[in-house]
């Protein structure tokens, strides 16, 4: 199970490090625009791809502790969606379903007990 976590997670965050990019991009456009809130949000832009790479470590880690990972991948998804909403969503979407799966009791793991 892990590694199915792993493979969506990690999808999810190639997902939110491109909506990351992509608001990178647009407050770059609204800085050489003159828009007064683009300083903002390339700061929150900047801070999504943290969060992405933070959503990257979880999906990873899920590989060996389950529980841990599903807790990053959370984590990164909400942080995500407060920053730059509209361009992470995608990414977020798959972090929760990846944690979703994680914390989901498994058949094949009771079992094995």
């Amino acid at each position: 199970m892990g590694i199915i976590v792993a493979l969506v997670g990690g999808f999810g965050a190639v997902l939110a490090f491109f909506g990351s990019l992509m608001a990178l991009f647009t407050s770059g456009v609204g800085f050489s625009t003159g828009l007064d809130e683009a300083g903002d949000f390339g700061a929150r832009a900047f801070a999504g791809l943290l969060a992405s790479g933070v959503g990257f470590a979880g999906a990873l880690t899920a590989r060996k502790k389950l529980r841990f990972g599903a807790g990053l991948l959370v984590a990164s998804a909400v942080l995500g969606m407060f920053l730059v909403f509209w361009f992470y969503i995608t990414g977020a979407v798959m972090f929760l379903i990846a944690a979703a799966m994680a914390l989901w009791p498994s058949d094949d793991l009771r079992d094995a007990n």
